[in-house]
């Protein structure tokens, strides 16, 4: 891949990641399952780390 398709990709991950996260902790108490604000956290931080990877380390090949 080029680096400009490999930061785009790390963007589009830490940005939807973002959003797992922030809907992790206003989703608690809506009458969701339990482990519903687990999941999300869980996805949002791998989508985090992710994105960071294709960002900074896979630009630099």
């Amino acid at each position: 891949m080029s680096k400009n398709t490999c930061r785009m990709i790390g963007l589009i991950m830490m940005l939807v990641s973002i959003f797992f996260l922030i809907g992790g902790l206003f989703l608690g108490g809506t009458g969701l399952p339990d482990y519903a604000v687990p999941v999300c956290h869980f996805t949002g931080l791998i989508l985090l780390v992710t994105g960071i990877v294709f960002y900074h380390i896979l630009k630099s090949e």
